[in-house]
């Protein structure tokens, strides 16, 4: 494992101040070939030190899917696996440290307690579905953080003034374009008759990328001719936010962005237009939009949407979490038929991460400190301590 110098250094103090987290970055991407490890350090105080006191450190994943409003009579709308774990002061010093393990452990000496973790294959990336603002409770979403706490002489339930809890946010990014996930031709074309009238409609839409991040403008090419004997009044674009939990059926779709236009219109029986468009995928600033998939970056408190789930291998596309796709929907309306008529295709389209610190300034050295967390949830330890 190689070693490089961290531009900023996150901590964060159990309440009691016996403990300290010390930890380099708060994202980790998912380059679907591997996913950044987490390399981090705890320091404590030497008089907490105890043979028989075992400090614990877990990788804990949560994936809410339901409102906290609703768990009766035992129902759990929640499910949460522990990702990795490690008694830190039971376990020797790895050799191989990161340039921030090896100056704390040269300040701090023995009382510093460095440790590595992998992320295992198959976990989704961080995100929250965003709720009304009279709803209380933990929105649904799937949450990472890091959790330390204290145990002594073999007790189970750790005292919330020896625990720390720490978020951070896993992101997907195209690694290479060979591993990367399966590309979708921007471009669509259908030819569609109409209902009790003569003749059909053509069109075609056509992406200029096919990927773009949050607040990219998307540029949408669309050529139509009528074909038909009737006359088409207007158009409309949507792009529409899909998703589904990875372990339950069912899909939701909810609109991120629309325009109506009738600029070019009517196009005549035999007349063609040819017209661009463009959208804006970005989540709703000042207000929440119920039930949109939003990526919270955690260094910065800032929503962006959520970006579209990667596989790098399609046929195997089994994750814990939510699995979250986005189409652009352009529909035509046809005047002075006898049913409702429309014309409608669509074109699938990624919106992928950025990484916090690309829209965001940090601190280029320093140490960051975390406020305390007073909502600690506590759970039973013993996986914590599996052989």
């Amino acid at each position: 494992m190689s070693s490089s110098a961290a531009d900023s250094v996150f901590t964060k103090m159990t309440p009691n101040g016996k403990i300290t987290l010390f930890i380099p970055q708060r994202e980790f991407v998912d380059y679907l070939s591997w996913i950044q490890p987490i390399d981090a350090a705890i320091v404590v105080d030497r008089e907490y030190v105890h043979p028989e006191r075992s400090i614990a450190v877990q990788l804990v994943s949560t994936v809410r899917y339901g409102r906290e409003d609703d768990e009766v009579m035992g129902l759990n709308l929640s499910k949460e696996i522990c990702l990795a774990n490690v008694i830190v002061n039971k376990v020797p010093i790895s050799e191989h440290l990161t340039e921030m393990q090896a100056n704390l452990l040269r300040i701090y000496g023995d009382t510093c307690y460095p440790f590595h973790f992998e992320w295992p294959s198959g976990i989704g990336p961080s995100l929250t579905i965003q709720q009304p603002s009279a709803m209380k409770g933990e929105p649904c979403g799937i949450k990472h953080f890091i959790e330390v706490f204290c145990l002594y002489r073999g007790s189970c339930q750790p005292h919330k003034r020896s625990t720390i809890q720490f978020d951070v946010d896993l992101i997907q990014r195209h690694g290479s374009a060979e591993k990367s996930a399966v590309w979708i031709p921007p471009a669509v074309t259908v030819s569609r008759p109409l209902l009790l009238a003569l003749g059909r409609v053509d069109m075609e839409v056509c992406l200029e990328k096919t990927s773009v991040v949050d607040g990219e403008p998307l540029i949408i090419n669309i050529s139509i001719t009528n074909q038909s004997n009737k006359n088409i009044r207007g158009m409309k674009i949507t792009l529409t936010q899909f998703y589904k939990l990875s372990f339950s059926e069912g899909k939701r779709k909810v609109p991120v962005n629309r325009m109506e236009t009738h600029t070019g219109f009517p196009i005549a029986p035999g007349g063609t237009l040819n017209q661009t468009v463009m959208l804006v995928p970005r989540a709703t600033t000042g207000t929440k939009q119920e039930g949109l998939a939003v990526r919270r970056c955690v260094s910065s408190n800032v929503s962006q949407l959520a970006p579209s789930t990667l596989f790098a291998d399609p046929s195997h596309s089994d994750i814990f979490g939510f699995i979250i796709s986005y189409r652009v929907h352009v529909k035509l309306k046809v005047s002075q038929t006898p049913l409702k008529a429309t014309v409608m295709a669509e074109v699938p389209v990624f919106i992928v991460a950025k990484r916090d610190s690309e829209h965001f300034s940090h601190q280029p050295s320093g140490i960051e400190k975390c406020p305390g967390d007073s909502s600690i949830n506590f759970r039973n330890r013993s996986t914590a301590f599996s052989k």
